[in-house]
């Protein structure tokens, strides 16, 4: 019986996702993302970023992911493309409307040995940020095919949850298609960019795109009427020499978003979240000894860098919010916190029936021995049924856009990002004739 106790206690300090990973948080923290590429590199069982596993196990795919973030961090666009790529077939998908209590609960406890299932904003924003490695490359083909496996996803998505919009891959799709010449379905991205507001990094490419595409959706018409009647401008920068303008765009992506932890909370407070979903007699639970109910928790980050700011050529241009990962994430948490609980209230139901059995199997032999059995059958379950604090948590907690038309040449960039003390990024971006050049600035933390 003793075995059991000390078996139960042992499973109960094994180390969750989030304990896996903290070295290359705690690294981010310090800006040392090199340090925090090498700790991922010993979880995926590699030596080097350049080098994928050649077994997938549970935590592998997300790893892969955390990776391909900080390799983002680092300018090594086409490295954190292969990683997302990699990690991309090897994840399922948490359907949080058609998926029971029963099947969340699932995946939520005692599953970290299954594949990983991303929820509907990782699900978006793994494509969106793909689009976006291969944009810092310059490689407009490889992100068009990153955009069509976002449109797939964005559709489905919006069948069963219309609050998921994806407004900052829906803007880099725009984007790419207007690189490669395709107005009308350049419009109709831009289009469903519109939920993120009306973005000043919007106007002016929705505005030029209209005078010559034939795309008139509803809410992209209603926008341009209403930009008509405000008799908004739009600056333009002038020609030089007479060669076309280029533009510059700037994506940052600041912070990390929530992450989960294992936290206990009591019986009661459990039941009165999750009560709907729980399955069993709760009663039974007036005999556990174990009046505390373990799962995810969802918890905040302290924001380092909370803002930016960014000149092109002595100009100060405009950094608009087009995406709040963090508040979605959250979102979507909540919506499944009560099926969560109710998980796992069911899963302590079972545990006490289980320890009533021992008990009365063990009755005959005294009362200390019986309580003995009980309380160590239920705290080698206890130890087993371990939450699954597994998510992607080095996705930025906001990204930010600023564009511009320049004429062809060499700019100088200067980015500035709010943090205590302040960092200031100085680049040279040189841009062609009708070109573009796509700066993508990654802060994780």
């Amino acid at each position: 019986m003793w075995a059991i106790v000390t078996g139960g206690l042992w499973c109960s300090g094994c180390a969750t996702y989030i304990d896996h990973i903290s070295k290359a948080h705690a690294a981010a923290e310090r800006g040392d993302f090199d340090a925090g590429v090498d700790e991922l590199n010993g979880v995926l069982g590699v030596n080097s970023y350049e080098k994928i596993p050649n077994k997938w196990s549970a935590l592998r795919p997300l790893a892969a992911l955390e990776r391909a973030m900080l390799l983002q961090a680092l300018g090594e666009f086409e490295w954190s493309a292969r990683d997302i790529s990699a990690a991309e077939t090897e994840l399922e998908f948490l359907d949080l409307k058609m998926d029971t209590a029963g099947n969340i609960g699932k995946y939520i406890f005692n599953d970290s040995a299954e594949v990983y299932k991303t929820q509907p904003t990782e699900r978006l924003a793994l494509n969106a940020m793909n689009m976006l490695n291969y944009l810092a490359m310059g490689n407009v083909e490889g992100a068009a095919v990153e955009s069509r496996r976002f449109t797939v996803t964005r559709e489905y998505l919006a069948s069963i949850d219309t609050q998921n919009h994806g407004a900052f891959g829906s803007y880099l799709a725009g984007f790419v298609f207007e690189q490669l010449g395709e107005t009308d379905r350049a419009l109709r991205y831009y289009e469903e960019a519109l939920d993120a507001g009306d973005l000043q990094a919007l106007r002016e490419p929705v505005v030029r795109l209209s005078q010559s595409g034939s795309y008139e959706g509803r809410k992209l018409k209603k926008y341009l009427n209403e930009l008509d009647d405000s008799k908004s401008s739009v600056r333009k920068v002038p020609t030089s020499g007479g060669q076309a303008n280029g533009e510059i765009l700037v994506v940052i992506g600041l912070g990390r978003v929530p992450y989960k932890i294992a936290k206990r909370i009591p019986i009661g407070k459990a039941v009165g979240i999750g009560s709907l979903y729980i399955t069993g007699n709760p009663n039974v639970l007036a005999y556990s000894a174990l009046k505390v109910v373990t799962y995810p928790e969802l918890v905040e980050r302290p924001k380092r860098v909370t803002s930016a700011t960014v000149m092109v050529g002595g100009r100060s241009i405009p950094v608009e919010l087009i995406t709040d990962l963090g508040k979605e994430i959250t979102r979507e948490y909540e919506e499944i916190k009560p099926k969560i609980i109710g998980a796992a209230l069911t899963r302590m139901i079972a545990r006490a029936a289980a320890a009533e059995g021992a008990r009365a199997a063990a009755r005959q032999k005294g009362g200390a021995v019986a309580l003995l059995a009980a309380l160590g059958t239920e705290a080698a379950l206890l130890g087993l049924d371990k939450p699954d604090t597994r998510s992607w948590t080095f996705l930025p907690n906001k990204v930010y856009v600023c564009r511009t038309s320049v004429p062809p040449g060499q700019h100088e960039l200067r980015i500035n990002l709010q943090a205590s003390p302040s960092e200031n990024r100085i680049l040279l971006v040189d841009v062609a004739p009708g070109g573009f050049n796509v700066i993508a600035i990654r802060v994780p933390r």
